[in-house]
Formats: C-alpha cells, structure tokens, sequence
C-alpha cells in the first residue's frame, strides 16, 4: 500500500497542473463594478482631504477645488503640530484607543463565555436586557455616566475614557453568537483533562474564536479612535485631549482655521482607519460572518 501511494504521488507530481479558471457570470461582472466604483466614490473624500494637505494656502481655498496640487508642501502640518500639542493628542488617543481595545477584548470574551456556557438563573432575560443598551443612544446614558465617574474622581482623565468603555455589547454579542456554535463536547474533553473555566476558555474558545475576536478588537478600535462625544464630555485640558477633539478644539478656537491645519489632521485621522481596514478587512469579514471551526 505504500508503494502504491507512492507510485500515485509521484505521478500526481509529474502530471501538469492545469489552472481552472472560474467563468463569472455577466450579473457579477456588473455587480464587481458597480462595487468596485462606488469603492472610489467613497473613497474620494479621504483622497481630497489628504491632497489638500499637501498643497499651498492659496490652493486649500480655491474654487472650484485644485485635486492636483501645483506644489508640494509640509506647511500645513508644521502649522498643526505648532500650534497645538497635537502629537500628544495622537498619543492620547493610542494610548486610550489601544487600552480599550484589549481590555474590551477580554471582558467581552468572558461576558459572552458566561452567557453561552455558564447556566444561570436569568440567563437569557439577562442577556436581553444587555442587548437593550444598543436601542439607547449616548445622550441618554450621558448624565448618569457623568455623575458616575465625577464620584469616581477620574474628570479629565484617560481613565474617564477607558473604563466605561471596557464594555462593548456588540462584542459581547458576537462572540457570545460564536461560542454557541464550538461543541460543548470539547468542553468535556477538556474538564476530563482538569481544566477549568478559564482553561476552557485559553485552550479551546480563544484558539477557535480568533477571527471573531479580531473582528470585535477592530470594530472597538475604530468606534475609540474616531470617539468625540465621550472625549468632549470628560476631558477639558488640552494635553489629556484625544485627537478628533483637539481638531475640534483648534477649529473652534481659532475661528474655523488654519484651513491647512485642519486638513492635515482629518488626513492624520483618516489615513490610519482607512489603511487599517484594507489590511484587516479580510479578518473583519470572516469574524463578522464566521460560523464553523477553524482548525
């Protein structure tokens, strides 16, 4: 039998492989394109924002706008990080950005671990109730939030930015949506060898949840980056400002300009969510829509 698998190996390697290529049909030759132009369409924005950047004072306020700039200038973001502490903004905002995204991460991986595995009484009114706080807008949670962390003592601080936001019930619901689909009898398995809960949870969830944890530590990272309201709301010092509040703060303060200034740091804000999502979007798809088991 191993000769045989052998000999079959060997003529499987000496036959030439033959490249299959898929016909795609005319309804998604046009759905292609339709995606790949409303792509550009949206991408746009981003692109002029970025060029007008770069491009001379003159230039930043013509009408109609000059999409190709004439000279190439780093003006405007000398005038941004001069006129404002804005790079300690920017480190304001990967510090709050990173801290929430991998503190969110486990107290989502163990909420939903809880609601999937743990049987308890309440379990389920619980968990719909849980699922309530996404019917409610910001504004409503905004003042008991306040009076909560003024009692707490952590007004302009990161930490007013931080810890309310380690709860993410989007996160906590899709992986919660995930975990119900890896067999319990793993988790058998898994208590016949001693481990516990939260052996379950390093060796078995974590390794087979890994794309659904991705795409949750990505969609918090882009909700905490681009955040104003809550920045707005907890932070008055200009040093502890994340970045879109001190671009706000400098537009509001200096009667709507500098004008290149403000490009610069939309661009400085833009350009990072929108090359972090070409690289993670394929992680952000198999999370979002994952339901199997990876092996």
């Amino acid at each position: 039998m191993a000769a045989v698998a052998g000999d079959m190996s060997a003529v499987r390697a000496a036959a030439p492989r033959r490249r299959r290529r898929r016909k795609l049909a005319p309804g998604q030759v046009l759905l292609g394109a339709f995606l790949v132009i409303a792509g550009v369409i949206m991408l746009l924005p981003v692109v002029w924002v970025v060029l007008q950047s770069f491009e001379v004072t003159k230039d930043q306020s013509a009408l109609p706008p000059v999409w190709f700039p004439t000279h190439l200038t780093l003006g405007s973001y000398r005038t941004l990080f001069s006129a404002a502490p804005f790079a300690i903004n920017v480190l304001n905002s990967v510090v709050v950005t990173v801290a929430v995204v991998l503190g969110a991460a486990v107290v989502s991986i163990l909420a939903a671990y809880a609601f999937a595995r743990l049987e308890f009484r309440g379990r389920e009114v619980l968990f719909t109730l849980f699922l309530a706080a996404l019917t409610l807008p910001s504004q409503v949670s905004a003042v008991p939030e306040f009076v909560v962390v003024k009692y707490l003592h952590l007004l302009n601080s990161q930490l007013s930015l931080i810890i309310p936001a380690l709860i993410q019930v989007v996160g906590v619901f899709l992986l919660r949506q995930h975990f119900r689909t890896i067999p319990t009898e793993l988790d058998d398995a898994a208590r016949i060898d001693g481990a516990g809960h939260l052996g379950i949870i390093r060796h078995i969830m974590i390794p087979l949840s890994w794309p659904a944890i991705s795409a949750v530590m990505v969609i918090t990272g882009q909700y905490i980056w681009n955040d104003f309201f809550w920045p707005n709301l907890f932070i008055n010092s200009t040093s502890r400002m994340t970045a879109p509040l001190a671009l706000y703060n400098l537009e509001s303060v200096a009667g709507g300009g500098p004008l290149g200034a403000i490009f610069a740091g939309l661009s400085v804000l833009c350009v990072p969510c929108v090359v972090g999502f070409i690289f993670l979007q394929r992680r952000l798809m198999e999370g979002i829509g994952f339901r199997g088991i990876s092996r």
